[in-house]
């Protein structure tokens, strides 16, 4: 058995130190591109590279799962007749290609041998960012104003096809729950197929949404008339409405009636209609869910 295997072990060595010829698949990367132009047209992703070396030096290329990524240079295109189009002879770019693997690799082939490039003017614009978060608060909790984003633009750069029809970026959906404090996010942009083929300014927003816990108080307030003709009085009946609403526990203290304006209309009278709306013309911006009791009130005019 030990004769056996040093047998295969010398097989072995004397096999790979030989030299042979595989074919690999690589991703590439395209590179120096004009700064004022954008590749309208799909190129392909991968590279089929036909390289020679010894048996020790190939192993890795042909049993790697992950191969690293070829850079290959578009500077040396050369246009075509018609406008835009240009084309690149990958045997041209076979000395950089084969300087980017190990010294003891040749490059032989290269598929495809010859690439087309379809150029179109780049242009720039700033498109808005929606928040797409779905938030709900613990008890007594509640979020204070809307999502605030930063920053609420982001620039996007490509053909001016594909740019004109985005119209805005979202982020990445996330959903919050029983939520009892303020939270401070960084989101995604969600990356859509007309995303892939533009260029972002940046790829991530902050988002700062406010939470406060939130009580429920009330307040009595006078009823005033409005449009009341010269000559005339109006006495309602209650001449007072309780209006209660929600504020935040930091905000509680800052409440008083003062704040609050309820009226009704002499203008609306209708005949037969003995009751009148009551609207609050004035509140604080801090109280929210605000709800009036009577909503309606009788009068009697007084001349």
């Amino acid at each position: 058995m030990i004769c056996i295997l040093v047998s295969i072990s010398f097989w072995l060595l004397m096999s790979l130190s030989k030299e042979y010829t595989i074919t690999a698949n690589f991703p590439v990367n395209y590179v120096n591109l004009p700064e004022d132009k954008v590749i309208a047209n799909q190129l392909p992703r991968t590279f089929d590279i036909e390289i020679k070396s010894s048996g020790f030096n190939l192993m890795m290329y042909k049993f790697k799962r992950h191969r690293e990524t070829l850079l290959i240079n578009i500077q040396g295109a050369k246009p075509l007749r018609s406008k835009n189009n240009f084309y690149l002879n990958t045997a041209s770019t076979i000395d950089k290609i084969a300087a980017q693997f190990n010294s003891q690799i040749r490059v032989l082939k290269i598929v495809p041998d010859t690439l087309f490039f379809n150029f179109n003017k780049k242009v720039t614009k700033a498109v808005p960012v929606k928040a797409n978060i779905a938030i709900s608060c613990d008890h007594q909790y509640q979020q204070t104003d809307s999502i605030k984003l930063t920053p609420t633009f982001i620039k996007i750069s490509g053909a001016a096809d594909i740019i004109n029809k985005i119209d805005y970026v979202e982020t990445v959906p996330v959903n919050f729950k029983n939520v009892d404090k303020p939270l401070s996010l960084k989101l995604n942009i969600l990356t859509t197929q007309a995303l892939k083929q533009v260029d972002l300014s940046q790829t991530t927003v902050k988002a700062t949404v406010n939470v406060k816990k939130y009580t429920e108080a009330s307040i009595e307030l006078p009823v005033e008339v409005e449009n009341l003709p010269a000559g005339f009085g109006l006495k309602t009946f209650p001449d007072k409405i309780t209006v209660k609403y929600n504020v935040a526990f930091d905000d509680y203290g800052k409440i008083n009636a003062l704040q609050f304006r309820a009226v009704v209309d002499y203008a609306k009278i209708e005949s037969g209609n003995n009751k009148l709306k009551v609207h609050l013309v004035q509140f604080p911006q801090e109280v929210r869910s605000i709800k009036i009791n009577p909503e309606k009130i009788e009068y009697i005019i007084r001349k």
